[in-house]
C-alpha cells in the first residue's frame, strides 16, 4: 500500500466514522501505527483533519490525541477521493 492509498483509506474511514471522530481505532491498519501516524500528521499539515489531532515534537514521537475528526476541506478531500 503506497502513501496515497494509506492517506485514502485514513480519509474515507474517517468520513464514515461516528460525529465525534475516530479513536485508536484510526491507528488499525497492517502498516503499523508509525504509518498511520506519519499520514495524519501531514493531513494535519494540509488542513484536513483538525489542529491539535499530531503533535509533532523534534526530540519526541509524534503524539496522537483523539478524537481524530476532518475539517471542512478533509470532508471535501475525502469525497474526492470517494468519488
Amino acid at each position: 500500500m503506497t502513501n496515497d492509498s494509506l492517506r485514502s483509506e485514513i480519509l474515507t474511514r474517517l468520513l464514515h466514522a461516528h460525529p465525534h471522530g475516530l479513536g485508536k481505532e484510526v491507528l488499525d491498519n497492517y502498516r503499523g501505527e508509525k504509518a498511520v501516524a506519519d499520514v495524519l500528521n501531514t493531513l494535519q499539515q494540509h488542513g484536513l483533519i483538525q489542529d491539535g489531532s499530531v503533535v509533532s515534537d523534534n526530540d519526541q514521537p509524534l503524539s496522537i490525541s483523539y478524537p481524530i475528526k476532518l475539517s471542512a476541506a478533509g470532508v471535501e478531500a475525502a469525497k474526492q477521493v470517494e468519488g
